[in-house]
């Protein structure tokens, strides 16, 4: 683009704090490294060199119009389990083998694999060194022909890569590790409170303001896109499209220019198959409160596009994805015009400098202009101001959608002038109109073939949802209870479903096939996950709560007058811990290593003062606390 497109008692009953997983197109888990945190202090450190990066911010301030907004550099590798990292046995005889990297400065680290395949079994996780951004398990399930594989970018500058070998799988996975993504420009990870200072402009509007409230369903068409180009990366942004044929082909609409290089090179098909798509990367909330774990999809393949550079065209770049996008990203597959028409008024919706999902909105007619000389392939915007800021574009934003009045795409970023230091700077965005037919002959360079593949003739669509899709979906009453406890949980499934296996971890019953499940008991504490699978006639879906029940000691009575008991119900073997404070924080009772395979704990609190006390049960697990009054005879 033409522009630079950052001790006390509590109150509360109960303390936890879970490790939390993030992923990609993965199969969630907990690594078995993050368990033990011990072992990596005795991980040796592969530091690696990084780019100077206050060059890289030089070099971005001068670069040349029309390019994309840089994000990162890659660093060459060669990474094997065979040459670096530590094996180690563990003692149900699998293995486990971890390589630590760091390099010094990033603000997040992506790694890029080939020859990648990992048994059936096997798990995969990279994580920050802190533990608190994981993404994984990664498994056979991650597979590809082309032994090609990449991670979303990690937070920090140092990395832990794990990988968990079953024992009957041993020596059967391999991949290597060729490129290390330094990722220099600031990152919303999830968990993390945005600050307005640096990443996008202070002018620009979350799409979770009020702003959004009619453009609810073109936001879920609306996806980040971490481009590969040789060995840098990029930010852009996409959409999802709709097509005559109602088929729900992933088909992904950017711009020609975020595949380019400002050295002029073309993105290769190796490196489309790596780019990364994230889904649903915005705020919860119109202020910039965190953003919630990501949700991306790995590869795509270049079906079409055409340069305006190159052929003074309508700069569209079209993709399909490697794979269909889950139900559970809930993808709206946007609507289009190519009647050609001026809109009145409408939307951008876009990753300004890649970060979360912005708003911008036009409340005067587009205009119709160009980008290089031929006449009517692009729309001029002017942005207005609205309630919560005046929405503009910048870096990143390249390739999103404009929509008009109607919600419909009619085009995609290109460039301009706009920015929070230039609020009255205008936007040009290609056609669809020119794209649909006019960029030459060959279907390579056309979006009608795709987009309309029935040959409908029809200058219009509208967005839709993938209603035959399946979708699982449930909810419990509450997600922390009492030993013993009974809990019910709703149905919420989308798609019609007509077959339902549900999965309760430590529940009883463990498994219900009906819609309803009824009433589960809970009688063992700890932490447990919760599984739906739903099936309709085209298709299915399951959905995975992990560490949703919390299952927590009973003491009674409560308020106590001499006596009381903790009741523990069923437990593992594991060795635990009681112990209670008073308010001041003084232990007064201890009881270790207790085998709680038992059902409850009596403790004698005759002697003590009447006052609030201080329950609690240490396991290996976890920490229940949990308030006592003790009152007077």
């Amino acid at each position: 683009m033409k522009k630079s497109i950052g001790f006390l008692i509590l109150s509360l009953g109960f303390i936890f704090m879970p490790f939390d997983t993030f992923a990609q197109r993965s199969f969630g888990g907990i690594p078995a490294g993050l368990k033990e945190m011990k072992h990596h202090t005795g991980l040796p450190v592969l530091k690696v060199n990084g780019p100077d990066v206050m060059e890289l911010l030089r070099e971005d301030e001068n670069r040349e119009p029309f390019t994309p907004e840089r994000m990162g550099v890659s660093i060459p590798v060669d990474l094997t389990m065979r040459n670096s990292g530590n094996w180690r046995r563990l003692d149900n005889g699998d293995r486990l083998w971890q390589l630590k990297i760091q390099a010094s400065s990033a603000a997040g680290l992506s790694l890029y694999f080939r020859n990648f395949h990992l048994a059936p079994g096997a798990s995969l996780y990279v994580y920050s060194e802190d533990g608190s951004h994981v993404i994984g398990a990664f498994t056979s399930g991650n597979n590809r022909r082309d032994g090609f594989f990449a991670t979303e970018v990690v937070k920090g500058d140092c990395v832990i890569i794990e990988f968990l070998e079953p024992s009957g799988v041993i020596g059967n996975s391999d991949f290597t590790i060729e490129e290390i993504l330094f990722v220099y420009r600031p990152v919303i990870f999830p968990g993390d409170r945005p600050e307005l200072d640096d990443r996008s402009g202070s002018c620009q509007v979350n799409t979770a303001c009020s702003e959004g409230d009619e453009w609810r369903e073109q936001i879920k068409s609306v996806i980040r896109i971490q481009i590969k180009n040789g060995f840098v990366a990029y930010w852009c942004t996409g959409t999802i499209m709709n097509n005559t044929a109602a088929d729900y082909s992933p088909y992904v609409l950017t711009a020609d220019h975020c595949a380019k290089s400002p050295g002029g090179s073309y993105a290769t098909a190796e490196d489309v198959s790596k780019w990364l798509f994230y889904f649903r990367y915005e705020t919860v909330g119109c202020e910039n409160a965190s953003v919630e774990a990501n949700k991306s999809l790995l590869g795509a393949r270049k079906i079409a596009s055409s340069s305006p550079l190159d052929n003074n065209g309508s700069d569209f770049y079209l993709v399909l994805l490697n794979e269909n996008i889950p139900p559970a990203y809930e993808p709206f597959y946007a609507g289009w015009d190519v009647a050609g028409s001026p809109s009145p008024s409408g939307v951008s919706i876009h990753h300004p400098s890649g970060d979360v999902k912005k708003i911008s909105t036009y409340l005067n007619p587009l205009t119709n202009s160009q980008w290089g000389i031929n006449p009517g392939t692009h729309f001029r915007v002017i942005w207005n101001a609205t309630a919560n800021g005046h929405g503009t574009t910048e870096g990143g934003s390249s390739g999103s959608p404009v929509f008009d009045n109607k919600g419909r795409v009619i085009g995609q970023l290109t460039g301009g002038e706009s920015g929070c230091y230039n609020l009255s700077g205008p936007d040009y965005y290609g056609k669809m109109s020119f794209s649909w037919l006019s960029n030459g002959s060959a279907d390579s360079v056309r979006l009608k073939p795709w987009l309309d593949p029935v040959n409908s003739g029809l200058s219009s669509i509208n967005g839709s949802y993938n209603e035959k899709q399946v979708i699982a979906r449930f909810l419990a009453d509450t997600t922390v209870i009492a030993v013993g406890s009974l809990l019910s949980f709703s149905d919420l499934s989308m798609g019609n479903p007509v077959s339902w296996h549900w999965e309760f971890e430590g529940g009883e019953p463990a498994v219900s096939t009906s819609a309803d499940p009824g009433e589960i008991r809970y009688n063992t504490l700890g932490l447990f996950n919760v599984k739906l699978s739903v099936t309709n006639a085209f298709g299915a879906d399951s959905l995975i709560r992990e560490k949703y029940i919390r299952v927590v000691p009973e003491v009674f009575p409560n308020p106590a007058l001499d006596e009381f008991y903790i009741l523990l119900g069923r437990y593992s073997a594991d060795p635990a811990e009681i112990r209670v404070y008073n308010a001041l924080g003084r232990l007064l009772y201890q009881k270790e290593n207790t085998s709680i395979n038992r059902k409850f704990i009596s403790v004698d609190c005759s002697r003590w003062p009447a006052g609030m006390y201080l329950v609690e049960v240490r396991s290996l697990a976890d920490v229940y606390s949990r308030k006592l009054l003790k009152i007077k005879r």
